[in-house]
């Protein structure tokens, strides 16, 4: 009697674990608006990444964006899709059928070499007219398994959000690629949706360089359709001195996604749009606007920055 008094209990404790879970995973979803925000109040609203670099909040009077707002100056264009023939022609992307022997690639243009590659599975390839051409390079699954988005970064660097090739489940990740000798360097372990909110580049007026929003992980207000945002915002800069990039600042989602950056009088006006999804069921809020100042170091020449980094050494 006395086991099956002890069976009995283990039982019962079971089911109220169940149980328990169950009530826990119903208010998670009942509320998950409510948790998001809770979630979101013990991240910092920016933190500064290079040395020298200083970044506070300017006062405006500005009405909130307009849905997804993407004003889209300076952005480099992302790589084109085309489709490719057995034969090896290439076409204009189209709706296409099963069975279609026609496979889809990207095309990319090189601005230093004038030229342009077609980008296919994780192999470029040279762009000759309307056709394929040799093979370029062979990433053979290492770092990623496939190009997924791909777009132009600056005349050294093109941008691949792919699979990595080191797990054993697709686990995509943010690369910038080399032009020259197609060397890889890991941006972003972490991106958000590539295929929704792509990392998105920038080259205001009178700054001499590219910059670059990387958009990391998840705030998610709801299950489906418009439900999600970035939770941080990396701002990176390539300039004359850094031409491999540097990470500038990270801006937390409060601070609001990165949307539109400008450059004025050495000092970067940082646009960032802190409204929540449809998800949400909230108005859309004004932007906050962040005042961005970098040291003359990171906007320099390579050999400023050499001699700079030589008299700091000595």
């Amino acid at each position: 009697m006395e086991i099956v008094k002890w069976i009995g209990m283990g039982f019962g404790g079971v089911v109220a674990a169940v149980f328990c879970l169950f009530v826990y995973a119903f208010v998670r979803m009942a509320f998950v608006k409510q948790f998001t925000e809770m979630a979101l109040l013990k991240d910092k609203t920016f933190r500064v990444l290079s040395p020298g670099v200083r970044v506070s909040e300017s006062a405006h009077q500005l009405a909130p964006l307009e849905y997804e707002y993407a004003p889209g100056a300076g952005a480099v264009a992302a790589a084109e899709s085309l489709l490719l023939r057995p034969d090896g022609l290439l076409e204009a992307d189209e709706s296409r059928f099963d069975g279609d022997p026609r496979k889809g690639v990207l095309a990319l243009a090189d601005p230093k070499k004038d030229a342009a590659w077609i980008l296919s599975e994780s192999r470029i390839y040279l762009r000759e007219g309307d056709r394929i051409g040799r093979e370029l390079v062979n990433f053979g699954g290492t770092p990623f398994t496939g190009f997924g988005y791909v777009a132009g970064l600056s005349e050294d660097w093109f941008l691949v959000a792919g699979d990595s090739g080191a797990h054993k489940y697709p686990e995509t990740m943010l690369w910038q690629v080399s032009r020259e000798n197609f060397e890889t360097r890991l941006l972003e372990k972490n991106p958000y949706f590539t295929f929704s909110r792509p990392p998105k580049t920038f080259t205001p007026s009178g700054f001499e360089g590219v910059l670059l929003a990387i958009y990391r992980g998840v705030v998610s207000y709801g299950f489906g359709g418009d439900c999600s945002r970035p939770r941080y915002s990396i701002l990176r800069a390539y300039t004359p001195a850094y031409p491999d990039g540097i990470d500038l600042a990270r801006f937390s989602f409060k601070a609001g996604t990165i949307v539109d950056v400008q450059y004025q009088d050495g000092t970067l006006q940082v646009i960032g749009d802190p409204s929540r999804p449809g998800a949400a069921g909230k108005d859309r809020r004004p932007p906050r606007v962040w005042n961005l100042e970098m040291p003359a170091e990171l906007l320099g020449s390579a050999g400023q920055r050499n001699a700079i980094e030589a008299v700091v050494a000595d």
